[in-house]
């Protein structure tokens, strides 16, 4: 699996890895990593702990959604399945240009025997909801923070009366997956035994998305939980660093998560995530300087939880492929 996915190196994850070390240079000459880093190490370490354990919660709740999708092959193995997820979260963070997302499939074929088709659009189904539980808290926040309420209201509010095409196309919005699951079934629904090749296809493809309400009820209820606990801790951490309310810095941190989405991605998120805070707290006129500081350690954290809980993941199945 190693082989397959560094033997190719593409412009985007040369660029990708050209902005990381830019970064860090930028903020060495621009700000010093010493005072970078004196916010942080300024927090107590019990506060530090509570929010890496809570880091470490959306792991094994990200790791249930993916026992509970699959759990006709996953065997009863839960810490296999935590392995799985965590050396996925791991290659994510490391390689660039998102090229770490292909190591779901590969991992759940190799040791579980789950069809790489099969597994590639369970990945997909799961990316969907995570970008809408993302844009979903994204809209929470901007319509209870306070602080945001001018900038809301100028889209919700007109000549005092609530605007409510936009009210319905935010409900819509939000009540989105079960539409897309019923759609869905009608594609999965497939009657009779594949002939040709493109059929075959087709039908390991729709194996992997949801077929019964369980499995999507189940992963729509993991998914917003993840994103609920992963928001409201990166938030208390970068309110912490930057004296902000609770829903601005929900708003900040879900401008770093949104930079997944970028045709090009820095390894480990390095530079991307942080421009991500500090583009989405721009508007706010909070002062440059401390919005970067602030947004480099909300990521370094981050990254630091990834970095150790997949090494554990990845040791876990390096000793699983020995047995």
């Amino acid at each position: 699996m190693g082989t397959t996915i560094f033997s190719k190196i593409s412009i985007g994850q040369l660029l990708g890895l050209g902005l990381a070390v830019a970064y860090c240079v930028v903020i060495e000459v621009w700000l010093g990593w010493q005072s970078v880093l004196a916010p942080l190490t300024g927090l107590p370490a019990l506060l530090l702990v509570q929010m890496v354990a809570l880091l470490g919660l959306t792991y094994i709740v990200r790791a249930l959604r993916l026992y509970s999708y699959f759990r006709g092959e996953l065997q009863r193995r839960f810490g296999l399945t935590l392995a799985i997820m965590l050396t996925h979260n791991l290659f994510n963070h490391l390689l660039p240009a998102r090229l770490g997302e292909a190591s779901l499939p590969l991992l759940l074929h190799r040791h579980l025997r789950v069809d790489v088709l099969k597994g590639a659009s369970a990945l997909f189904w799961f990316r969907l909801l995570d970008v809408h539980a993302l844009l979903s808290f994204v809209l929470l926040a901007l319509a209870f923070a306070p602080s945001n309420g001018p900038l809301f209201n100028a889209v919700l509010v007109r000549d005092e009366v609530l605007n409510w095409p936009v009210v319905l196309l935010i409900a819509a919005f939000l009540s989105a997956p079960p539409g897309i699951f019923l759609c869905m079934r009608r594609f999965t629904g497939w009657s009779g035994q594949p002939r040709q090749r493109w059929q075959h296809l087709l039908w390991r493809l729709s194996r992997g998305l949801p077929e019964r309400s369980s499995d999507f009820w189940l992963s729509w209820i993991w998914t917003a939980l993840t994103w609920l606990i992963k928001l409201s801790t990166l938030a208390w951490l970068l309110a912490s660093l930057l004296s902000i309310s609770w829903s601005a810095a929900i708003f900040g941190v879900s401008g770093g998560e949104l930079t997944a989405v970028l045709p090009v991605h820095a390894p480990g998120g390095f530079g991307t995530y942080a421009g991500g805070i500090v583009a989405a707290l721009t508007p706010l006129d909070i002062d440059l300087d401390a919005t970067l500081i602030a947004a480099a350690n909300t990521h370094l954290v981050l990254f630091a939880a990834a970095l150790v809980s997949g090494l554990g993941g990845w040791l876990s199945l390096q000793q699983d492929s020995k047995n």
